[in-house]
């Protein structure tokens, strides 16, 4: 008795697989940016609080309360008044505004900053003494420059 054509089973290889996934795990560990981040602490002051029914005890106000030194960060770049300083340069320049007496910093992004760079500045604000730190951003969809748009 002659059995019929039977079908082979193909079995299924997995060492091809796990070799591509291997090789996109190694593509995008090498081509991500791998930088150390310091912990900063952000505390949200402007925030609405809320009363123990769950109804907004006061309202966030929109305006942002005077500073005495208002910098900019766009792009590897910060600005003070008409100061234009790399990042590196920042925390020097931040110890000469707390020896003259600044107290309180408004840090505004400009549309060009990267995350990074906001985080650099913070820890140079830190690292230098100046605690009183309001961070101010705009909403990615406000199309409006505000003056924070580009440093020269």
């Amino acid at each position: 008795m002659r059995r019929g054509r039977g079908r082979t089973r193909r079995r299924f290889v997995l060492t091809p697989l796990v070799d591509v996934i291997f090789l996109l795990v190694i593509f995008f560990a090498l081509s991500s940016r791998i930088a150390p981040f310091g912990l900063i602490e952000v505390t949200g002051q402007g925030r609405t609080a809320v009363t123990g029914e769950g109804a907004p005890a006061q309202p966030a106000s929109r305006s942002v309360a005077p500073a005495d030194e208002t910098l900019v960060v766009s792009q590897g770049r910060a600005r003070i008044g008409s100061r234009v300083l790399t990042l590196n340069e920042l925390r020097p320049a931040a110890v000469e505004m707390r020896e003259a007496g600044v107290g309180s910093i408004l840090l505004l992004t400009a549309r060009s900053a990267r995350t990074e760079d906001v985080a650099r500045a913070l820890d140079a604000l830190r690292r230098a003494g100046l605690a009183n730190v309001r961070l101010v951003a705009a909403p990615a969809e406000t199309t409006g420059t505000g003056g924070a748009e580009a440093l020269p």
